[in-house]
């Protein structure tokens, strides 16, 4: 079955498959519904022929998942020290977070964008194995930094936070004998919706994300919400539980700020469009450096 979604002179077609699985995807790895221009921008790409772990990993290395906001204004080197830090702390040495941070200074000044370095560091550093040993401790930090945001989002109160250490575990695992990140994210979706809900343990968590998908798409599909705010977006999701009864409620609360013109705003305090932070990476466009670092692999 297909649905048709209009947005100005824009026009596309995907299956409701596919727009149930990008509500679902927008949970599990931001905590939130995604709107109406970010469902059509996300359905695009799948349309084009990107599968949803592919779709999954590119939203991984992206700056909104790493959820950190870095100024336009700041120096080459100013971001470049800021986002090194973020991403590894004190986790590897002070030659090698040099040696990176002189990498990106120079790319930027070459002309890179901080998303397009902020989608190749983290595209860079998530496969080392955690044996590396210069970066495989900044690696397992933030393998495990990013499943256990997965899992935390997909299971909520649901889980104990012992369990939910065991399901990022079991992530890692997988992850150390090749799976990708995206894959994994997959897997946590799909283990969470193909389960009934009176299974002893995944049963509530699955009522939980069945509820809060709905709710999104309330607001995303049916109402076609347009607010790029992630505090909002969030906020009509913030008391759904697994009871039937906060879905109704949640509508209620999205019919009333639609009606009120101080209600939702198309003004971002937490900018959340995809558009603007997807980096489609070609081969060699984001090279490592060659020459006077004589370090192709940088941090492998």
């Amino acid at each position: 079955m297909y649905t048709t979604h209009t947005l100005g002179d824009q026009r596309m077609v995907f299956t409701l498959q596919q727009q149930t699985s990008i509500l679902q995807l927008m949970l599990a790895m931001f905590n939130t519904a995604p709107g109406a221009s970010n469902l059509m921008f996300l359905g695009s790409l799948l349309q084009s022929g990107q599968s949803f772990a592919s779709l999954a990993q590119s939203l991984t290395e992206s700056s909104l998942f790493f959820d950190r906001q870095y100024a336009a204004y700041l120096k080459p080197d100013e971001f470049a020290a800021k986002f090194v830090n973020d991403l590894v702390g004190d986790r590897v040495s002070i030659d090698d977070k040099n040696l990176v941070i002189d990498y990106m200074t120079h790319r930027m000044i070459a002309g890179a964008t901080q998303g397009e370095l902020i989608a190749e560091l983290l595209g860079t550093l998530s496969p080392i194995p955690a044996s590396n040993l210069n970066w495989g401790k900044a690696a397992s930090h933030h393998n495990t930094r990013n499943a256990t945001k997965i899992v935390t989002h997909l299971l909520g109160s649901t889980f104990t936070p012992g369990n939910i250490a065991v399901v990022v575990d079991y992530m890692l695992a997988q992850m150390a004998a090749g799976k990708t990140f995206g894959d994994m994210v997959m897997w946590a979706i799909d283990t969470v919706i193909g389960v009934d809900h009176d299974n002893v343990v995944w049963g509530k968590a699955a009522m939980l994300f069945n509820n809060r998908t709905e709710v999104s798409k309330y607001y995303s599909v049916d109402k076609a919400g347009t607010t790029i705010d992630r505090a909002v977006l969030r906020q009509i999701l913030a008391k759904v539980t697994v009871d039937t009864g906060t879905v109704a409620a949640a509508k209620m609360t999205i019919d009333h700020l639609l009606s009120n013109v101080s209600g939702f705003s198309d003004d971002a305090g937490d900018d959340f469009q995809f558009d603007k932070v997807l980096v489609v990476r070609k081969n060699n466009v984001l090279s490592m450096p060659r020459g006077a670092a004589k370090r192709a692999e940088l941090m492998l």
